[in-house]
């Protein structure tokens, strides 16, 4: 096994980072904050005291942190991963950033011999912790191929798409498609709540329609309804993902005005305080604004206790 290191040990980093040390990977790990740091060393990891400590004497490090400026801070300058990294490893960049600078930062490595491939990640911290991610990955064939033991212990999918960045490009895609979806589900829900059926029905019937999708059955259900908003996927990172794909529309001249609006909408529920709160918390938003909440009997009275 290749001796990583792995820097960013956030609510996606850590159960990732602990997943690479159940295998049996010699792992070094950093991470601007000491506690996660420790508990991995309690785990069997070495603790770094820099991006640079945790790359020397790696053969890949794994960044994962959470947009491109920590990225460029942690792999870039005298102490970043790639002043301690040799010629022939490869870095490992498996946070979702812009791909243009994921294409920067190869650029830079190329002039020291290092390869890059990007490896965002999809799904939840529950999916990190069990490790059953969803892997996009960019990058030479070769390079992936040599990856994918490391990356297997991560993720669960894991999907070649392309050159350096696209990876990137199909995890905003992505997120702007399901981003999207979820503020319809939120919608319509509530829209039939206000007229008068319930919620739980109006997802059963969709659930046999074209109507179908991934956030009826787990957002809506197992989630909204029940009132449960702890962060799978909280909605500031919707919202930056958002941001991110609108960007690169800008940036190649595509016109995406429906992405735009939804940018905009998640935005919104980020400044009305729902940031850190799980993405289905948009629907709060959405019952606000109709003055009806489509939270179930059950979920409604546990609500009524706990406050009355």
């Amino acid at each position: 096994m290749e001796s990583t290191g792995f820097v960013g040990l956030g609510t996606m980093g850590f159960p990732m980072a602990r997943n690479v040390v159940k295998a049996g990977y010699r792992l070094s790990v950093f991470d601007i904050v000491d506690g996660p740091v420790q508990r991995l060393v309690g785990e069997g990891a070495r603790g770094a005291t820099s991006p640079r400590d945790a790359a020397e004497g790696s053969d890949v490090v794994i960044t994962m942190l959470p947009t491109s400026t920590e990225v460029e801070a942690a792999v870039l300058g005298d102490d970043g991963v790639y002043a301690g990294l040799a010629p022939g490893t490869v870095h490992l960049e498996m946070s979702t950033i812009e791909p243009s600078a994921t294409r920067r930062f190869a650029s830079h490595a190329a002039k020291r011999a290092i390869q890059v491939l990007d490896a965002p990640v999809g799904k939840s911290s529950a999916a990190a912790a069990a490790g059953e991610l969803t892997i996009m990955v960019g990058g030479p064939p070769e390079v992936f191929e040599r990856c994918r033991p490391l990356l297997a212990t991560m993720g669960s999918t894991i999907h070649h798409c392309g050159d350096v960045g696209a990876g990137d490009v199909v995890k905003l895609a992505n997120n702007l498609l399901s981003g999207g979806i979820l503020v319809l589900v939120a919608e319509a829900v509530v829209l039939a709540k206000k007229a008068g059926v319930d919620p739980e029905i109006v997802a059963e019937v969709m659930g046999g329609t074209a109507a179908a999708n991934w956030h009826l059955d787990n957002t809506l259900r197992k989630n909204v309804l029940q009132g449960r908003f702890e962060p799978g996927f909280k909605t500031r990172l919707m919202h930056k993902d958002a941001r991110l794909a609108v960007g690169m529309a800008t940036e190649l001249g595509v016109p995406v005005p429906a992405s735009a609006l939804i940018k905009e909408l998640y935005a919104i529920a980020v400044a009305r305080g729902l940031g850190d709160l799980d993405w289905g918390a948009y629907t709060t938003l959405v019952e606000e604004f109709a003055g009806v909440e489509v939270r179930t009997e059950r979920a409604s009275d546990a609500a009524t206790s706990v406050t009355g």
